[in-house]
């Protein structure tokens, strides 16, 4: 264990949008309403501090574990952060490039039996922390590059989607005895490998499937606890499916590359376009918070429309109506804004970088 890192504190702090209108974009773009609407609609937020992890590493993956406390993991070394104190420090917990040669923690996840799990890349593993992140055990070594999607079913029932399985498809790995073994099972058998990149689930027996990388965007859905999966829509413009949500009936997609939330009314027999923020971009994470009573959807988002892009965090009360830009979190050249957890109350963390461009934790303090 490494000695307490600080937190890096910049100077700068990105001003809230002003309730201005939508902004109306030029003929080519979507619009996006970027100002915050009626006062009071939506929290006021700020930036209390950035942490920059060694080593540029993109700030990949993130978790609660509770009040105040959390967890972040980075991609390139393969490092994992705590803090304890409401995202104001953070500290190394564990070197997943020295005890494993891993370059990437990709996911994580609390299981029902109250340990932490996580995914990696190079090489592809499952692992469990029985001590809230200080120490940790690799319980599976599929043979892929990446361990990438990472869900828990209520019959108990593990599932982990692969990059470049070992079989030349697009698979996960099931196990129903948290990983003391597992069943390596194909969920698209005609077409070549690609990521197995999140999972969909609220309970009962329908677990959803976004695939993507190395091809188009696409669904997968499985009824039997994950041992079968039948395709369910095609984005042929996305890179990528980055994270599922569900409200008032609508189960949601996001999709990298091209910024654009697919959602289905009925089961997934058909999607729609709900909304494309930008020609060129990233959505990632989203997640549902509660404030005054009334819930609000925050997602991870990155203009890449120009050669300097903007990594931001967007808000809706309505994700089938519109969304605004919340914050500006940072420019850069490269990388998104790809992840975020509400590790408190009133605290958000949010997760950027990508490869050579630095990463960064923000923290983001919410107020009335």
């Amino acid at each position: 264990m490494t000695a307490p890192s600080m937190p890096v504190l910049k100077s700068w702090f990105p001003a809230l949008a002003l309730a201005v209108g939508p902004v109306v974009a030029a003929a080519s773009e979507p619009p996006l309403s970027i100002a915050l609407a009626a006062p009071g609609r939506f929290p006021n937020v700020e930036i209390t501090s950035v942490f920059e992890p060694p080593g540029e590493s993109h700030v990949r993956s993130s978790i609660r574990l509770s009040e105040g406390v959390a967890l972040i993991g980075t991609e390139e070394t393969g490092d994992i952060f705590k803090t304890e104190d409401n995202g104001r420090t953070w500290r190394q917990v564990w070197d997943g490039s020295d005890h494993w040669g891993i370059q990437d923690v990709r996911n994580f996840m609390r299981a029902q039996d109250g340990h932490l799990y996580i995914t990696t890349s190079e090489p592809a593993l499952v692992v469990r922390s029985e001590d809230e992140g200080e120490t940790w055990t690799v319980l599976a070594r599929p043979q892929s590059s990446r361990t990438v999607g990472l869900v828990q079913l209520d019959s108990g029932t593990m599932l982990v989607g692969l990059r470049r399985s070992e079989n030349g498809r697009t698979s996960i790995v099931r196990s129903t005895d948290a990983f003391a073994s597992f069943d390596w099972i194909t969920v698209n058998p005609q077409e070549p490998r690609q990521n197995v990149t999140c999972f969909g689930y609220w309970g009962g027996d329908d677990v959803w499937a976004g695939v993507g990388f190395e091809g188009s965007g696409k669904v997968f859905h499985s009824t039997d606890d994950g041992r079968t999966w039948r395709q369910q829509a095609d984005f042929p413009a996305a890179r990528d499916l980055m994270d599922f949500f569900r409200h008032d009936g609508r189960i949601y997609v996001s999709a990298s590359g091209i910024a654009t939330l697919f959602s289905t009314a009925d089961g997934g027999k058909t999607w729609d376009e709900t909304r494309q923020f930008w020609s060129k971009g990233f959505v990632g994470q989203v997640v549902r918070i509660e404030w005054r009573g009334k819930p609000l959807w925050l997602m991870t988002a990155t203009d890449q429309r120009k050669k300097t892009v903007r990594h931001v965090v967007l808000i809706s009360d309505d994700p089938a109506g519109e969304w605004f830009e919340w914050i500006e979190l940072t420019r850069d050249h490269t990388g998104g804004a790809s992840n975020l957890a509400q590790i408190s109350t009133r605290t958000v963390v949010v997760g950027t970088g990508n490869h050579s461009t630095q990463g960064r934790a923000f923290t983001l303090l919410l107020s009335e």
